[in-house]
């Protein structure tokens, strides 16, 4: 999945990536937030915990990203919806 396809999934869906604390495209150093941005062509998914501590936990092409930001996203909906 491309960025471009991932973001339509989210707009079809109709799913709020402010309210599952997603960020696509840019690093925010936001508690509890978990995102992805490129960096040297390389796409990398981080997360930030409590005091701020951002780690990155995943690097890879932008399809490998976006296939797992969609499962992180999916798992966050339907917890929410529970």
């Amino acid at each position: 999945m491309t960025r471009i396809e991932f973001e339509k999934f989210i707009a079809i869906q109709n799913i709020d990536t402010n309210k599952l604390n997603l960020v696509i495209g840019e690093k925010k150093v936001i508690p509890y937030v978990t995102g992805c941005f490129e960096e040297d062509g390389l796409w990398k998914i981080y997360i930030v915990g409590e005091r701020q501590d951002f780690d990155i936990v995943q690097e890879g092409t932008e399809e490998e990203i976006f296939s797992v930001m969609s499962s992180i996203t999916k798992s966050r909906v339907k917890r929410s919806n529970d």
